[in-house]
């Protein structure tokens, strides 16, 4: 019989059936938590410089991370609004990096941790 099994491997920050990795959505969920527009957000984290006319004013994914992170354990509910959720995984991402810094730096880190 043949193994039918496959295994896949990837670098840490690489995220299953995502287009960005952990550090891009922690970064834009940092930054969005803290009061920056999901389109500004869009502006520094986007991968595509050429958007159409809605996607200038903000930005789903931003809102849609914030709403359901991808990572599994992490904290709040689907009922919590979605950039209050968003501060929380922010907080709780910086908390896997341990040490000091700024809550943006260590959230980052921390996407690599968690």
């Amino acid at each position: 019989m043949r193994c039918k099994v496959v295994i896949v491997v990837a670098p840490r920050g690489v995220l299953p059936r995502l287009r960005y990795g952990a550090v891009a959505i922690a970064l834009a969920l940092a930054l969005w938590s803290s009061s920056v527009s999901s389109g500004a957000v869009r502006d520094q984290v986007g991968a595509f410089t050429v958007v159409g006319h809605d996607a200038r004013r903000s930005w789903a994914s931003v809102r849609r991370w914030g709403r359901s992170p991808p990572w599994p354990s992490a904290p709040g509910s689907t009922s919590d609004p979605p950039r209050a959720r968003a501060a929380r995984v922010t907080q709780w991402l910086a908390g896997h990096a341990g040490g000091t810094g700024s809550l943006i730096h260590l959230a980052s880190l921390g996407a690599l941790l968690a």
